[in-house]
């Protein structure tokens, strides 16, 4: 016999055994919750003989054995923790998933767990009525004293569905070994026995069709799995047999038995109505499996679709976590916002704990003053967003509760975002807000989305997870980046200290000098002191120069103005030199503009003395502005710088804005345009570069059109364009 159950248990792979798809389903559903309930996952786990015995058998394994033998359900959840439960969840799901059980065993198994679940609450409720201490335990013995038939079925796919039809409830045990080598009840025993557990569970299991003679001075245990086992099936039993003995066992009469009955069949009957199965008690025939079909199908599809959002969950946090900048990130989830669920357009909002508010984040570098110029405050909460968020759920404007966009800021953001409506996706992490995700949508998209509502949740949770993990590293790189600017303050002040002595030194031997020397020379000498005092000046700024606290120095600005005096001053000094033409192409419908002057004449310089370089003599350097430019984000005024050059190679092309080893010679740091870059980005513009050799060189600039005489900060309108 020994030979036999080894040989069967050899047979299957009892880490895969089959389990009722629903409360697979369930478990899955629960796992990926934000907050989980422990007791939750155990009730549910103590619904399967299949799941109950994985997580017992993991938990009583060498790893876990520190905590000791452990026979509670809700214990080995807790010992086990929420991502071995969640890893058990996952691999069950797909196994059996793909696993293509027979439709036939489905019958076969959801009768197994009918009975198997009535055991377990009769046995509860035994081990209460007669005070076994470990009430827990007798319940888990209760679930698992089928689990022998299980791997029988697993075993013998074919067969063992025919013989479970007519020999349910393990009577025929010398029938059962003749067909297939051993009783159920002996493989579920032995295979339990291997767990080791100090306990007597595999002898309750092993021993549960015994007679009264063969248990009665057996462990408690065994004689309540014994009785359990047999009131569970009174329908097909000889009913005087059983309640002699609940007698002769426990002095149990009747009238208790038939309560416990009423009650437990209440309860697994409302458990098999939660998970989809149908059971009927045929009169003297026992059970009926009559579950439907298509329901089975139903289930089978949301466990497909359960298993495909979590791979696409798995797959969208490797590609969030591999992002490195925040506007990058939020590029990432645009791009699988469009791939995962068809969202062509979305805007990001970021919550700002220290103003409670939200703050719009690009996507783009086009996008840079146009969304960072949102700002929304979430008290109180009259958009659509703020609602969003602190409610923590899935919301659109074409819901009643919404009450549409009455917000101004909404609808502004529903057009830019070009579309009819708005679906709001909040962001956040636990107790932590995150922000929102606004997409443009149109009222045809609403069924579609509430199909995806619980893929998008799961989404956004994986969202704001990569989100506050950037802006955790970004805080961390910004504290080390302030520490590096102290100590340089440090070293700087002590370097203006040390030099401050021989500048000292130089000042009083010039004056001394110019004493002696007198009449003639003294102007000479003021030009050197004069000069030492630029130095000395310009030494003591050293410490304050890392500082970058912005200066406003914006005006009133005609761009135009300024673009011809700079090509007077080009076109009568290095352009004459060099025999270089310039043409001026100036929009003149162009407003005055609230920006700093400084800033722009600088990027200018740079831009015409990088074309001056770049051209021979004899070509034309073209400079040409252009007034409401449409690039996606509304009006923007353009400057193109353009040459006639060679254009730029590929790998200079590839890091245009960062600091190189320049070509041009010795007197060329190689810095013109990454001050460029710096210097558009304080200026809330764009700056891009197109570049061939049959061309030449066009730098085009982009500024806001922020006409000077509106010069208020946008705060949850976007007046300013």
């Amino acid at each position: 016999m020994e030979n036999a159950v080894l040989s069967i248990l050899s047979r299957v792979d009892l880490n895969n055994l089959p389990v009722v798809p629903k409360v697979l389903l369930d478990l899955i559903r629960v796992t990926q919750r934000v907050e989980v309930n422990f007791k939750e996952l155990a009730n549910i786990i103590g619904q399967d003989a299949s799941l109950s015995s994985k997580v017992l058998a993991a938990a009583n394994s060498s790893y876990y054995r520190q905590w000791g033998e452990i026979t509670d359900l809700n214990r080995v959840i807790i010992v086990l923790g929420l991502s071995t439960v969640k890893t058990i969840a996952i691999t069950r799901s797909v196994q059996q998933y793909f696993s293509q059980m027979p439709r036939a065993n489905h019958d076969s198994l959801e009768l197994i767990w009918y009975r198997s679940l009535t055991c377990a609450h009769l046995a509860h409720k035994l081990a209460k009525l007669t005070a076994y201490p470990f009430p827990e335990e007798a319940y888990l013995t209760g679930l698992l004293h089928r689990i022998g038939q299980l791997i029988l079925l697993d075993c013998f796919p074919q067969d063992y569905p025919i013989f479970l039809a007519q020999h349910l409830d393990g009577r025929e045990g010398e029938l059962e070994t003749q067909l297939f080598g051993a009783r159920h009840n002996d493989v579920g025993g032995h295979m339990i026995e291997k767990w080791n557990l100090q306990s007597f569970i595999s002898d309750a299991v092993c021993h549960q069709h015994q007679a009264f003679d063969a248990i009665a001075d057996s462990s408690q245990l065994v004689k309540i799995i014994n009785l359990a086992g047999q009131i569970a099936s009174i329908d097909t039993a000889d009913r005087q047999d059983v309640l002699d003995l609940a007698d002769r066992l426990f002095g149990i009469n009747e009238p208790l038995i038939e309560d416990m009955l009423d009650e437990v069949g209440s309860l697994v009957r409302q458990s098999a109505d939660d998970i989809g199965i149908t059971v009927a008690h045929a009169e003297g025939k026992g059970l009926k499996c009559l579950t439907p079909v298509h329901q089975r199908e139903v289930i089978r599809n949301s466990l497909g679709e359960r298993i495909k959002s979590m791979m696409l969950s798995t797959a969208v946090r490797q590609q969030l976590d591999a992002s490195l900048e925040m506007s990058h990130l939020v590029g990432v989830i645009q791009k699988d916002l469009s791939v995962l669920f068809g969202f062509q357009v979305a805007a990001f909002f970021l919550f700002r704990s220290e103003t409670n508010d939200l703050v719009g984040v690009p996507g783009h570098p086009e996008e840079g003053f146009l969304w960072s110029s949102v700002i929304i405050n979430l008290s109180p909460d009259h958009s659509l967003l703020a609602k969003c968020l602190l409610h923590r759920r899935i919301m659109h404007s074409f819901d009643a509760c919404s009450k549409s966009l009455r917000s101004i800021v909404d609808q502004q953001i529903c057009r830019l975002l070009g579309a009819e409506g708005l679906m709001l996706i909040p962001l956040y992490e636990d107790a932590q807000n995150v922000g929102v995700i606004a997409v443009g949508i149109s009222k045809s998209d609403i069924q579609t989305i509430a199909s995806k509502a619980e893929f998008m949740l799961i989404f956004s949770r994986e969202a704001a997870r990569a989100l506050l993990n950037l802006s955790s590293s970004e805080r961390t790189t910004l504290q080390k980046l302030e520490d590096v600017r102290e100590n340089y303050r440090l070293q700087t002040k002590k370097l203006v200290h040390e030099a401050s002595n021989p500048l000292s030194i130089i000042k009083n031997y010039l004056y001394l000098l110019a004493q002696r020397l007198g009449g003639e020379n003294a102007n000479e000498i003021r030009i050197i002191q004069d000069e030492m005092d630029r130095v000395g000046k310009l030494l003591s700024s050293l410490p304050n120069m890392i500082d970058d606290t912005p200066h406003d120095e914006s005006g009133s600005v005609d761009i135009n103005a300024l673009i011809i005096d700079l090509g007077n001053l080009f076109q009568t000094g290095m352009f004459a030199l060099h025999g270089i033409n310039i043409e001026l192409k100036l929009d003149h419908a162009i407003p005055t503009l609230f920006i700093s002057q400084n800033k722009l004449k600088q990027l200018l310089i740079n831009l015409i003395k990088n074309a001056l370089e770049a051209s021979k003599p004899g070509s034309k350097i073209t400079i040409t502005t252009q007034d409401n430019v449409d690039f996606g984000a509304g009006g923007l005024i353009e400057i193109r710088v353009e040459d006639e050059g060679p254009g730029l190679p590929q790998e200079v092309l590839r890091q245009l804005y960062a600091p190189v080893v320049s070509r041009k010679g010795k007197n060329h740091a190689g810095l013109g345009l990454t001050i460029c870059k710096c210097l558009i980005d304080e200026l809330k513009g764009m700056i891009r570069c197109d570049s061939s050799a049959a061309t030449g060189t066009v730098f085009h600039v982009f500024l806001p059109r922020v006409p000077s005489n509106l010069t208020e900060k946008c705060n949850g309108e976007l007046s300013c364009f």
